[in-house]
């Protein structure tokens, strides 16, 4: 029994922290950490399952091992649900080696500046993803934008960031609509809450 919540301890404890290490890029987004639904679930179920576990080890208590468990697969089960449902896969991967950039833009809103571009990781292959990266308040965020459907997807090269990309305000400070620009082929608008990483598809070209 004690070799078993060691084992599902340990296994836990390497999932959530590479699950967390490469959604905030590093452990480097703070409000990924702090403030999505994803980063709360792990960074609280770590110290939950540990002290848990630790109680489970000592007094040799069979109900403390179903709680951990508990603990491991529900947790595990909610991040991978929310994971599928904003990313379109069940769990996170790494970076690509081929990015390609729009360029960065500025959006001037809600009194301060907003840097962003748009990323293509793997553009054409079968693991492409497509990100939206946003800075401001001297904080760099990644939010992954569901823009191709194919792999196949074609753009064309910018001349200037809008080509791809333009970010417009809303009247809630962390919310923005995103609109991809005519070079990328494909006719997609977004609602990106930039706080949470929350992405709502608007339109999208048939």
């Amino acid at each position: 029994m004690r070799k078993l919540i060691v084992t599902v301890t340990l296994l836990y404890l390497t999932l959530a922290l590479a699950g967390l290490w490469l959604l905030s890029g590093g452990f480097r987004d703070v409000a990924f950490l702090t403030g999505s639904a994803i980063g709360i679930t792990l960074v609280a179920g770590i110290p939950a399952a540990l002290i848990v576990a630790i109680v489970a080890y000592r007094q040799y208590n069979e109900w403390l091992v179903l709680v951990l468990l508990a603990i491991v697969i529900g947790s595990l089960g909610f991040v991978a649900k929310k994971h599928h449902d904003a990313f379109g896969s069940w769990l996170p991967s790494l970076p690509a080696g081929e990015v390609v950039s729009s360029g960065d833009a500025t959006l001037s809103a809600h009194g301060g500046t907003v840097r962003y571009r748009l990323e293509l990781h793997d553009a054409g292959g079968v693991s492409h993803r497509e990100y939206l990266v946003v800075s401001r308040g001297g904080k760099e965020r990644k939010i992954r934008l569901p823009l191709f459907d194919e792999a196949r997807s074609g753009y064309i090269g910018p001349k200037t960031p809008a080509d791809w990309i333009v970010l417009k305000a809303t009247d809630h400070a962390d919310v923005y609509r995103v609109e991809t620009g005519r070079f990328l082929l494909t006719k997609k608008s977004f609602r990106v809450n930039l706080k949470s990483g929350e992405v709502t598809t608007l339109t999208a070209a048939p």
